[in-house]
């Protein structure tokens, strides 16, 4: 685990959500119908989007607690302790005897195709009455999955009620994989608003560009009106990602091409603990910290896994934009670990694809740069360091 350095002393995050188990079988081809098959690799993990990101945010370095229904069964024990081993608060975590979620994927190695298969039965959510015993002055972000809205909007609006009249305010953060029609009072209530490939293209919307710019227009209220809006943020697979900011404002920030991915599962999970790491505890513009999402996101891919985040460094990890491989991943599939370098004065701003760091060197980037650098080190950005 690496040093918190001046990071100890930032409030910590809470990731608010589910944890099951995921049941991962891999085979050479995608299993016909009524045929036999044998697996050639099986392996079990720990599922459920928001205990995802609170474990990648721990191995980046961030203090983080998760909030979420427990099962009692021994099929979470060896989940739980790997959680506990790298320090997740779980002690808000009411307990159940209910068997805990899980959910089944196939995997075929040679197109990346998979076909997953989720558990019916349901389990119970976290509700307000659990989230009014937790003492919001501890926390300076909280993330949520879309689930169970009305549940999830008395927690939201209790974060609101706390920093209204307040200058050091929680942020919240939202991602959203399903359930469209019902989750869409949320939009409005979050600060970063983090919305699905694969539901985006369920809905008509075929680029990254147009899924950002669609979802702002469902938002009650134009611009011209001053309200609380959120930013509007979508990975894109082999793509990589766009945001919208509250000005209107779109950038869009592509993954660098190269190596190969190794394992694409859980990656979207990492691309969102990404995102709110560098935007809370780096304080990155948001288009800088998409593009580190990005980078996160590439990382996780070269190795099995999560444990290898935690050697993660600033510097560009390309992975092949293969079709094949990527075509049928989304972050939504998962939804069923760096040197203490300061970022501060960050100014973010449109442009014309130019980026430079603080020699004045000029990088290749896309949409956006990034001046008025304050004890960054960039160099390893261009491959130079």
């Amino acid at each position: 685990m690496k040093s918190n350095c001046a990071l100890s002393i930032t409030k910590p995050m809470l990731c608010v959500g589910c944890i099951g188990v995921d049941i991962v079988e891999q085979c050479n081809s995608m299993p016909a119908g009524k045929s036999d098959h044998l697996s050639v690799e099986a392996h079990w993990l720990r599922g459920g989007h928001a205990s995802n990101v609170s474990y990648v945010l721990r191995l980046l370095g961030a203090q983080v607690e998760f909030l979420g229904v427990l099962s009692r069964s021994s099929l979470l024990r060896e989940i739980l302790a790997e959680m506990e081993h790298i320090n997740i608060d779980l002690s808000h975590c009411p307990r159940t005897d209910k068997s805990p979620a899980f959910t089944t994927v196939v995997i075929d190695r040679q197109t990346g195709c998979r076909s997953i298969l989720q558990c019916s039965r349901k389990f119970p959510y976290i509700g307000i009455e659990e989230f009014k015993k937790l003492d919001l002055d501890r926390y300076g972000w909280v993330h949520f999955e879309a689930r169970n809205k009305l549940d999830i909007i008395p927690m939201m609006r209790a974060i609101h009620n706390y920093n209204s009249g307040r200058t050091e305010r929680i942020k919240i953060s939202l991602k959203v994989d399903g359930c469209y029609n019902e989750n869409k009072d949320l939009f409005d209530m979050c600060h970063y608003l983090i919305f699905s490939r694969q539901l985006a293209l369920d809905l008509g919307w075929r680029t990254v560009k147009e899924t950002c710019l669609g979802l702002d227009k469902t938002l009650p209220l134009p611009h011209s009106i001053q309200v609380r809006r959120p930013n509007i943020l979508c990975s894109w697979g082999p793509y990589g990602a766009g945001c919208l900011d509250t000005n209107g404002q779109y950038y869009d920030l592509p993954l660098p091409a190269g190596r190969k991915p190794i394992d694409t599962y859980g990656v979207g999970e990492c691309f969102t603990a990404g995102v709110i790491y560098a935007l809370y505890l780096r304080k990155m513009p948001l288009p800088a910290a998409v593009a580190y999402g990005n980078r996160v996101a590439v990382f996780k891919t070269t190795r099995m896994g999560y444990n290898h985040i935690s050697k993660f460094q600033i510097y560009p990890v390309t992975i092949d934009n293969d079709d094949k491989m990527w075509e049928h991943h989304s972050e939504d599939d998962d939804s069923n670990q760096l040197s203490c370098t300061n970022y501060t004065n960050f100014r973010s701003k449109s442009s014309d694809a130019n980026l430079f760091n603080k020699n004045n060197e000029h990088i290749q980037w896309q949409n956006f740069q990034l001046v008025d650098f304050t004890a960054v080190n960039i160099s390893a950005i261009s491959g130079k360091g």
